[in-house]
């Protein structure tokens, strides 16, 4: 059994556990696991390269300078394989993985097709040939141009991978709302639940804009995170309202509260996260030698301990790993719905797990000859997501990781991973707050769509 599980290391054969007592698991379902891994596991290296705590090691250690100077010649503290530069190089080799196997899977029908084991197998194959491209990485020359030219390039597909999440985040708001609204008629459970989730967003948001108007301003000064908060939370009164309107419900008869909510809680989300990355006002002020100066004044009013920091950095890299999950099972097979209309059919039934979209295990066929787990091949006939887009799903999700852990336009060589989430930027925060105005702005378009353009088939 054992051999046969690592059959898919090696060959084409789909992966699976040794286990036989465990649940069949489908070959979409292991396949994204894998592939979810493999970032994952490049995540965290990349975490470990840019964390001061090895930087320290590295630069003070007798054994580690002895590494870094003289066997690899990586400079003094080992500059050439940490901080931010080593952070672009790693994720470079991954980027330039996924878009490969990006073009290689494309236009794969089923699993019959000859390539379809280049997705669902080589596994070990796949995973030396993404540590060589994340180790040839640091053989690049003109290491200065290079790092400027993939910022940029990681500025353009993180703000894609942006927008991309905000549509399907409002497409999620809409299958939750229909998917529990169709059990209404028959059992009025499903509405004690539509009004108790809409109530806990609902209060969840303004339970978080008064946590940020207590500690993150004061009376004389904190005009931006004053701006910040009054915009979101009015906007988001607006729409709420708006979704509810005569005029919108005759076109757009599934928009509810619930969708407002879940846009709500979001927007607040992103509002504390630019706030907390505001560094501060700028502050004209004069030294002793009467010569002006411009000086950040912070507007946090909490208490700024050590433990409160150990607790700021725990929640960004949790945030970061339930970005990468949540991308490996909600965007594999969304390409059909980047533009928030098209053939979505209402749900036969509801579902508490309106995330998710259930397979059809009867066409498809358990491979039990190696033993151990059953292997559903749900891509037999045809393909249960596009090989091709989630490979550029990821190919994004990595240059918005790699842009969130270097603070975006501002990297320092001086600056590791807990100044960078403690502290934050001005172009980190502005990313956040324009973030927020995208998911109201995109929200709209689905309410005022269908208005605005009555010929055009919406889903409802």
């Amino acid at each position: 059994m054992c051999l046969g599980s690592l059959a898919c290391c090696f060959g084409s054969a789909a992966c699976s556990l040794c286990c036989a007592c465990l649940p069949s698991i489908k070959t979409s379902t292991g396949t994204r696991l894998m592939y979810m891994l493999f970032l994952v596991l490049v995540t965290g290296l990349s975490m470990v390269m840019l964390s001061t705590h090895v930087q320290h090691a590295l630069s003070t250690g007798t054994f580690y300078k002895h590494i870094c100077e003289q066997i690899i010649n990586a400079g003094q503290g080992c500059e050439k394989i940490v901080g931010y530069a080593a952070v672009y190089k790693i994720m470079f080799g991954m980027a330039c993985f996924f878009f490969l196997m990006m073009i290689l899977t494309f236009g794969i029908k089923s699993s019959k097709d000859c390539r379809a084991g280049l997705q669902n197998g080589f596994w070990f194959f796949k995973f030396l040939a993404l540590i060589g491209l994340c180790v040839g990485a640091f053989w690049i020359p003109n290491q200065l141009t290079f790092i400027k030219a993939w910022m940029y390039i990681g500025m353009v597909g993180g703000v894609l991978y942006i927008v991309l999440q905000l549509i399907l985040l409002i497409d999620f708001a809409h299958n939750w709302n229909a998917n529990w609204m169709s059990g209404v008629e028959n059992n009025k459970c499903w509405f004690v639940a539509l009004l108790l989730s809409t109530i806990f967003l609902f209060t969840l948001a303004v339970v978080g804009y008064v946590l940020l108007i207590v500690f993150y301003t004061n009376a004389t000064g904190c005009g931006t995170n004053k701006a910040f908060i009054g915009v979101n939370w009015t906007i988001s009164i607006i729409i709420s309202i708006l979704a509810i309107t005569p005029c919108i419900q005759k076109v757009h008869p599934g928009s509810g509260l619930l969708q407002s909510a879940v846009v709500a809680a979001y927007v607040c989300f992103l509002t504390a996260s630019a706030i907390s990355s505001n560094p501060g006002d700028p502050v004209i002020e004069t030294n002793a030698a009467g010569e002006l100066y411009t000086n950040r004044t912070t507007c946090f009013t909490g208490d700024p301990s050590q433990e409160t920091d150990k607790y700021v950095i725990a929640g960004g890299l949790v945030f970061v790993f339930i970005t990468i999950c949540y991308v490996s099972f909600r965007t594999a097979g969304e390409e059909g719905r980047m533009t928030l209309r098209g053939d979505r059919s209402e749900p036969d039934e509801p579902s508490c797990c309106c995330c998710c979209v259930g397979g059809n295990d009867s066409i498809a066929t358990v491979d039990e000859e190696k033993g151990g787990q059953a292997i559903i091949d749900d891509d037999e006939d045809a393909c249960t997501y596009s090989y091709s887009f989630f490979h550029f799903i990821y190919f994004l999700t990595t240059l918005y990781v790699m842009m969130t852990l270097t603070n975006w336009f501002e990297p320092t060589y001086a600056a590791g991973l807990e100044t960078n989430i403690v502290n934050g930027s001005i172009a980190s925060m502005w990313v956040e707050i324009a973030s927020s105005w995208a998911a109201i702005i995109i929200y709209l378009w689905t309410l005022l769509a269908p208005a605005c353009f009555p010929d055009r088939e919406f889903p409802h």
